[in-house]
């Protein structure tokens, strides 16, 4: 019988501040941290924090994070610990290689087991969290720790970006942008970049309960696949999208309607939200009108590398919460008759989520996890 992968730590660096509590409580209440800044692209969800300054800001966050687990999950001093992560660029990339992140981790973190770095661009950080359930399975490591990190807030990380006419327009004031991200709505122009770093601990089940070690939720499974599209549109017909959540039900064991909740990729551009749609209704056929589905990056922003990490996290806190996460913005919904969890937070008794996340490139990847 193939061994069961739970959570038995987390550790988050987001535009709320520092830490999976204050994080949790901003998620389930429903609160923007988008806002107005002073240089393009005008309006993002900043880490503001004093401690994480300068060139190497995605990799101190990254540090921070994963130190926050593995301290929640109180490993053992004799643990295998392997590494699977997604550290993107910070503000002077010229300076560093794409791996400095992934090293330092290593140095600081004592990691004794395997090293999978992973730079498939928005979907990263989910795939690396799949990749760490793998060395688990397979008796590579004993736990393996398992995120990523990103900070592109500044001209010449979102230099492309803009050029492709993907960034929401800011506006003028903090309000203003607080409106900016507009997943799933008739209004979508585009989305807004955010930051942040998250990590979690992985073990197998029995090895955690031979510990007593906290259980914070269990990846049921995991798949990833390509669409080969084209490098920066998705397949508009959502085909390897919805493949790759239909392999992840599969493998989970778990027919559609099982399904409580989806926390989306919901960029809030025009081509990826119509895409992702697609995907759901072709895979989850009348399932995809009955489930509740919403998008984080309404409330933090996209964090690219890191994005898939830290809406996992905002999923697993909030379903923990009692409280299923709302996609802001969403005045008027582009497709009628499916549940976007409009506007504010909701009470509800969710248990088994499925996670997307979909890259440039036509990266997919897709966890089903439950609480």
């Amino acid at each position: 019988m193939k061994p069961r992968v739970i959570i038995s730590g987390l550790g988050v660096v987001s535009p709320y501040g520092v830490g999976a509590a204050i994080f949790q409580q901003n998620i389930c209440q429903g609160k923007s941290a988008l806002r107005r800044l002073e240089t393009p692209p005008q309006v993002g969800a900043p880490v503001t924090d004093p401690r994480f300054t300068g060139s190497g800001k995605a990799r101190q966050m990254a540090l921070t994070a994963a130190r926050e687990a593995l301290a929640g999950a109180a490993l053992p001093a004799d643990c295998q610990l392997a590494l699977c992560s997604s550290v993107g660029w910070d503000e002077t990339p010229e300076r560093q290689s794409l791996a400095d992140g992934e090293d330092l981790l290593a140095r600081h973190l004592t990691v004794s087991g395997p090293k999978i770095t992973n730079f498939s661009a928005c979907a990263a950080s989910t795939m690396s969290v799949g990749n760490a359930c793998r060395l688990i399975v397979s008796g590579a490591a004993d736990c393996a720790l398992a995120g990523g990190a990103d900070s592109r807030l500044h001209p010449l990380g979102t230099l492309g970006y803009e050029l492709l006419g993907a960034l929401a327009p800011g506006g003028d004031t903090d309000a203003d942008a607080a409106r900016a991200s507009r997943p799933f709505d008739r209004d979508r122009r585009g989305f807004v970049m955010g930051e942040g770093a998250a990590f979690f601990v992985l073990e197998t089940l029995d090895h955690a309960r031979r510990r007593g070690a906290p259980i914070l939720g269990e990846i049921l499974s995991h798949a990833a696949n390509c669409d080969a599209h084209r490098l920066t549109d998705p397949d508009p017909a959502g085909r390897a999208a919805a493949a790759c959540i239909r392999l992840a039900l599969d493998r989970a064991g778990l027919r559609p309607a099982q399904l409580d909740y989806v926390s989306a990729h919901g960029t809030g551009t025009p081509a990826n939200d119509a895409a992702e749609i697609a995907a759901l209704t072709l895979a989850l056929g009348d399932a995809a009108r009955a489930v509740p589905i919403s998008s984080a990056k309404s409330m933090f922003g996209h964090c690219s590398m890191a994005a898939g990490a830290l809406e996992l996290t905002a999923a697993l806190l909030a379903l923990r919460a009692g409280v299923l996460p709302p996609t802001l913005n969403c005045d008027q919904p582009a497709w009628a008759g499916f549940d976007f969890v409009p506007l504010t937070p909701r009470r509800a008794a969710a248990r088994i989520f499925l996670k997307n996340s979909f890259g440039f490139g036509g990266q997919n990847a897709c966890l089903i996890v439950s609480v």
